[in-house]
């Protein structure tokens, strides 16, 4: 799998709290929040706790991601009491591994993964966020995702609290599919079909990167993004 990844402050925010990792077999975003240094402080926190336990895999599988991912959220948890200013910091992780033609996962919050095959662009996680709860109870459309006031608002976060249900899994990849790992700077204001639209007009993984990460702007980038794209070889 070769991956290429790029993470920006957009417009409006002061600090960039997105993190990202791109190392051999897998690849990592993470997305802070928390108040002032609380959210770049968590999402670098569970990120090199991540990269660090996935170094060390011989075999990967969903229990490993899992127990990774869980980690990182005892670390993040755990620096609150040292420093209880931070309280309240937490972050979202989401987490890709490719071992011949499997490609395991874990997720956290609403940074997302997507696979784009011959079916399209298919998102693989689920948002642990409050328009996700509020569209599967069938009383928020798709599109009334991206502008509800809550959008923002997360039922679940790495650091928060002193144990994290983590969603993982794993599917079967064929060389040339491509994978999106993405902060919600790309997906809470870009809807996926214009996303997909990227993906089959631009096979060129550096190009369709900087292709997204333009269209982010010109819709006024107003939240860090952070986009990872890549290729089964």
């Amino acid at each position: 799998m070769k991956c290429i990844g790029m993470s920006k402050i957009g417009l409006v925010r002061k600090r960039n709290e997105d993190r990202f990792c791109i190392e051999g077999p897998f690849c990592i975003v993470t997305d802070g929040m928390g108040g002032y240094k609380g959210g770049e402080i968590a999402s670098t926190l569970a990120i090199d706790s991540i990269a660090e336990a996935l170094r060390k895999l011989e075999t990967p599988s969903e229990e490993a991601l899992q127990h990774a991912v869980s980690e990182a959220n005892r670390m993040v948890y755990e620096r609150v009491f040292t420093e209880p200013e931070l309280k309240g910091m937490g972050t979202t992780a989401v987490v890709a591994y490719e071992q011949c033609h499997t490609l395991y996962w874990a997720n956290v919050g609403d940074s997302r993964l997507y696979l784009f095959d011959d079916d399209g662009l298919v998102q693989i996680s689920t948002d642990h966020s409050m328009v996700q709860s509020l569209y599967e109870a069938g009383t928020l459309s798709s599109d009334e995702m991206l502008t509800h006031p809550q959008r923002n608002i997360l039922t679940r976060a790495v650091g928060v609290g002193a144990n994290v249900e983590v969603d993982c899994g794993h599917l079967s990849v064929e060389s040339g599919n491509r994978i999106l790992l993405c902060s919600d700077g790309l997906t809470g204001y870009i809807p996926q079909d214009t996303i997909e639209a990227m993906f089959n007009e631009q096979s060129d993984d550096e190009r369709l990167l900087e292709d997204l990460m333009a269209l982010v702007y010109d819709a006024g980038a107003k939240d860090n993004v952070t986009i990872v794209v890549g290729t089964i070889e």
